[in-house]
Order: C-alpha cells, then structure tokens, then sequence
C-alpha cells in the first residue's frame, strides 16, 4: 500500500463524497438511501480486497508470522 505524504489534505475528496452524497439523496426516501449506502459500502469493501495482498504461506515473513 502506498503511503500518503506527510502533508496531504484530503479535505477536498472529503467535502466531494459530502457533496456527491447529498446529490444522489435528493429525492431518494429513507429506504432508498439506506438500500444505497450499503451498496457503496459492500462496493468499497470489495475494491479494498481487490488490492489486499494475499496470504501467501509461502512467504517466509507470512509464513513465521503464522507460527507466532
């Protein structure tokens, strides 16, 4: 995983998803919304596995950190 510079500001990404979030709600009912994030949610979680490394025992470092 890369790691983000010491100075980053991630405020605009984080003022967009508000911005993106209240966009897509307009109009939406509380089950809509609900039904929604949970989509994103289970949509986020998969990318975030797509990119985890696997569990490979036969990496010497995974391998002795099974053994611990």
């Amino acid at each position: 995983m890369k790691k983000c510079p010491k100075n980053s500001n991630n405020q605009g990404l984080l003022l967009l998803a508000s911005l993106a979030a209240l966009r897509i709600a307009q109009g939406l009912d509380n089950d809509q919304i609900e039904l929604l994030s949970a989509f994103f949610e289970v949509l986020g979680d998969n990318l975030a596995l797509l990119i985890a490394p696997g569990w490979d025992c036969a990496c010497p470092d995974r391998k002795k950190a099974a053994e611990d």
